[in-house]
C-alpha cells in the first residue's frame, strides 16, 4: 500500500514505532531468556555497619532502585512493559473491530435512526469515563470475601466469592470495551456516510454496484487510514484510563495483597503491568521514596509520546496525498481536434 511505503520514510511515525515496539520486544526478549524472574537485593549496610531498610534508592542500587520488596525496578518495569502494552492493544482491538461492523450496518441498514443513535452516543461522552468503569469494576472485581451484616436477620452473611485472576482480565477488558463501542460506532457511520458521498461513489452505485462492493473497493481504501488513525487514539486514551482506574485501586488481573517484614500489608498487582504499579506506589509519592511513583508515570508517558508520535506521522502523510490530489475543475472546455475531415452524410438509396 502506497501510504504504508510512505509512513516508514516519516520520521516521526519511525521514532514513535521503534520506540513502542522496541520496548515490547525489549519485554518479551527477557521473558523469554530470563523466564521474568525478578532479582532482589541483599541487605545493604552504611558506613557505620547499620542495615538499611528497602526501598533503596538509585544511588544505592543503580540505576533506578529498589521497591518495598527489594526488587530491581528496572527489571520490574521491563517485566510489566508486554503487559502493559498487550492489554492496551487487545482492550483497543475490542473497541475498534466491532465499532467498524456495527457502523457500517447502521450506515447502510438504520439510517432512520442515525440521528437518535449518534443523540445517545454524544450524551455519553458528556459522563466521566472513568468514573463509570469504576463504578462497574469496583463492583465486579471485588478481591476480597466479606461479611455483610443484615439488620434484618441480626447476623452477617458471606459476601461473593471474588472472580479468578483470568476472569478478571476478561472482565476487565470487556468493560473497557464496551463502554467506547457506541461513540466509535457513530464516528465510523459518520465517515463511510462522508465518503458514500463521492462521486464515483454514487456512480458506481448507479451502474448497479451492490453495498459490498462498494465497501471492499470503494470506501475501504479511504476508510483504512481513519480506523488507524482511531486505533492509536483510543490506544492512548486506554492508556491513561488503565491509569487512572490504578489510582482509583482497580487493576487489570486484581491484586494479591502480601505482607512486609514489618507485617505491613501491601498490594501487589497480579499482572505487573505499569498502570498496576502506579497504583501500588502511589502512596510513596508522598514519602521519602517519591521517585518510585514517578517512575511508572515516566513509561505511560513515553509510552503516549510514541503512539502520538505515530499519529502525527500518520496525519501528516494523509494530508501530503490530499494536497497532491488535482483538482476536477467542472465545465472544463474540451479541445477541438485538429486536421480532421469533415463529416458526411452517406444517404442509402
Amino acid at each position: 500500500m502506497y501510504v504504508t511505503k510512505k509512513l516508514f520514510h516519516n520520521s516521526f511515525f519511525v521514532i514513535g514505532f521503534v520506540a513502542l515496539f522496541g520496548m515490547l520486544l525489549v519485554s518479551i526478549g527477557y521473558s523469554f531468556i530470563r523466564h521474568d524472574a525478578t532479582p532482589t537485593i541483599g541487605l545493604l549496610f552504611d558506613n557505620d555497619g547499620r542495615p538499611l531498610h528497602a526501598p533503596y534508592n538509585f544511588q544505592q542500587v543503580p540505576p533506578l532502585g529498589t521497591d518495598d520488596f527489594s526488587r530491581n525496578l528496572l527489571v520490574v518495569m521491563i517485566v510489566g512493559a508486554k503487559y502493559t502494552i498487550g492489554a492496551a492493544f487487545f482492550i483497543t482491538f475490542l473497541r475498534v473491530f466491532p465499532s467498524i461492523w456495527i457502523g457500517l450496518f447502521i450506515h447502510f441498514f438504520l439510517r432512520k435512526v442515525e440521528r437518535p443513535l449518534k443523540s445517545i452516543a454524544d450524551a455519553l461522552n458528556y459522563f466521566p469515563m472513568t468514573l463509570l468503569a469504576y463504578l462497574i469494576l469496583s463492583v465486579m472485581l471485588i478481591q476480597e470475601a466479606r461479611r455483610y451484616y443484615v439488620p434484618d436477620s441480626l447476623e452477617f452473611v458471606q459476601g461473593p466469592d471474588p472472580l479468578s485472576w483470568q476472569m478478571q482480565v476478561v472482565v476487565y477488558c470487556v468493560v473497557l470495551a464496551v463502554l467506547f463501542i457506541p461513540n466509535n460506532s457513530i464516528l465510523i457511520a459518520n465517515e463511510v456516510k462522508r465518503i458514500s458521498r463521492m462521486e464515483f461513489i454514487e456512480s458506481s452505485r448507479t451502474l448497479g454496484a451492490g453495498n459490498w462492493w462498494i465497501v471492499s473497493k470503494h470506501i475501504q481504501p479511504f476508510l483504512v487510514p481513519q480506523i488507524v488513525l482511531m486505533f492509536l487514539r483510543d490506544f492512548i486514551q486506554i492508556l491513561l484510563l488503565m491509569a487512572h482506574l490504578a489510582v482509583l485501586g482497580v487493576f487489570l488481573g486484581g491484586y494479591t495483597k502480601v505482607y512486609d517484614v514489618f507485617g505491613q500489608p501491601q498490594l501487589v498487582s497480579n499482572s505487573s503491568e505499569w498502570a498496576g504499579l502506579l497504583g501500588m506506589w502511589w502512596k510513596h509519592l508522598y514519602t521519602s521514596y517519591p521517585w518510585i511513583s514517578f517512575l511508572p508515570i515516566l513509561f505511560l508517558t513515553f509510552l503516549i509520546l510514541s503512539a502520538r508520535a505515530m499519529m502525527n506521522g500518520l496525519q501528516k502523510e494523509l494530508a501530503t496525498m490530499d494536497s497532491k490530489r488535482e483538482p476536477i475543475t467542472p465545465n472544463q472546455p474540451f479541445e477541438k481536434s485538429q486536421n480532421v475531415p469533415p463529416f458526411e452524410r452517406i444517404s442509402w438509396k
